[in-house]
């Protein structure tokens, strides 16, 4: 007979309720829980008693037949297809890198280019001890200081190959950099120290009494690529306030830091700027006591030594190791009787390098006008 008013139960709880009736009446062996067989899924949820459950008879699906199933296997790296795994395309190995012709010690001549940063005459007494010193310690035919009409001239040459290396204010060596890869290998080592001065100059019978006063003027500085003639006195006017461009009358280049002293002696300009060591090595008191200094800059990095990044690797290193050995040198080496030791050369310092960039980039905004 049919039971009617049974209460309604989930499966979980009848198949219990059936396990429990079970062991009272004695075990596995006895009787059902209930009159009749359990009723199946499909009959419960005809019911309402269970909400989004498979029915049991529902087919089972699959992508594919499960006969044709095989053991899933791993992609070899080297495999185009692989997902998710990048393969450079294959080919043929890269050739080697044809190494560098072998330098004829004995028949080189080294090639270091300087700006005219004053009379050729006197940069070449100056560099006579270390161009001696560089040839022996190099071991070469000759090693031979030259120079071009200006800064860019050295650079250019460089850049063609006419010269080796090329001996540069930091300024020049940033600015050249922008343009053909270069290699800074040394740094000199001034009377001064690795660092150095660019100072404002006038006559003491100008009337100029400060920086201020050159408002209306003639300002002349060295180079556009000078440090010390031009980008840090540049920053120190803008902190200024102060646009040469504008402010000044007029705004010339003298290329070389003596001609700028040259320049406000003979009263060709107003104010000039150039290196510190123009005016304290002058020993003439007659010419220092017509001088008045306006102002100083702040420290500017000492010269570098430097070539293109493609300058041959045995080369470039000789010359930085010879030029490193100065150290030890001091100020005792002479490269002849009566000429000026050789100058002292240091590792490079990229900070040095990294604070030029720094003002570069402070005074680019401060340009000639546009020429109508």
């Amino acid at each position: 007979m049919p039971m009617t008013n049974v209460p309604r139960l989930p499966l979980s709880l009848a198949l219990l309720a059936c396990a429990a009736f079970t062991w009272v009446m004695g075990g596995p062996g006895g009787g059902p829980c209930v009159a009749g067989d359990p009723p199946t899924l499909n009959e419960m949820m005809a019911r309402g008693e269970l909400e989004n459950e498979v029915p049991d008879d529902a087919p089972y699906s699959t992508d594919s037949d499960a006969s044709e199933y095989t053991e899933p296997t791993m992609s070899p790296l080297d495999d185009d297809d692989a997902p998710g795994v990048y393969v450079p395309p294959t080919g043929p190995a890269p050739k080697p890198a044809t190494p560098p012709p072998p330098i004829r010690w004995s028949q080189k001549v080294v090639m270091i280019g300087r700006p005219p940063y004053m009379n050729v005459k006197g940069m070449l007494l100056q560099a006579k001890g270390l161009t001696e010193y560089l040839r022996k310690e190099m071991g070469v035919k000759n090693v031979r200081m030259v120079t071009a009409k200006d800064y860019a001239s050295v650079l250019n040459a460089l850049k063609r190959g006419t010269i080796d290396f090329a001996w540069l204010g930091p300024t020049a060596f940033v600015l050249g950099h922008e343009k053909t890869p270069l290699t800074a290998i040394a740094q000199a080592k001034r009377r001064t120290g690795p660092k150095y001065y660019g100072v404002f100059i006038t006559r003491k019978d100008s009337g100029i009494l400060g920086i201020e006063d050159i408002k209306g003027k003639t300002i002349g500085f060295v180079d556009p690529e000078s440090a010390s003639g031009y980008l840090f006195p540049l920053y120190y006017l803008k902190r200024a306030k102060i646009n040469p461009y504008t402010y000044c009358r007029k705004v010339e280049f003298l290329q070389k830091h003596d001609a700028v002293l040259t320049a406000v002696l003979t009263r060709k300009v107003d104010v000039g700027v150039c290196l510190d060591d123009t005016i304290e090595t002058i020993k003439d008191r007659r010419i220092l006591d017509q001088i008045t200094v306006l102002g100083k800059t702040d420290q500017v990095p000492a010269d570098l030594v430097a070539c293109r990044e493609d300058c041959h690797p045995v080369l470039r290193d000789k010359l930085k190791d010879a030029l490193l050995k100065t150290s030890a040198l001091g100020q005792t080496a002479t490269g002849a009787a009566g000429l000026p030791p050789i100058m002292e050369f240091l590792p490079v310092n990229e900070a040095d390098i990294a604070r030029v960039r720094e003002v570069i980039k402070a005074t680019r905004d401060i340009k000639p006008p546009a020429k109508p």
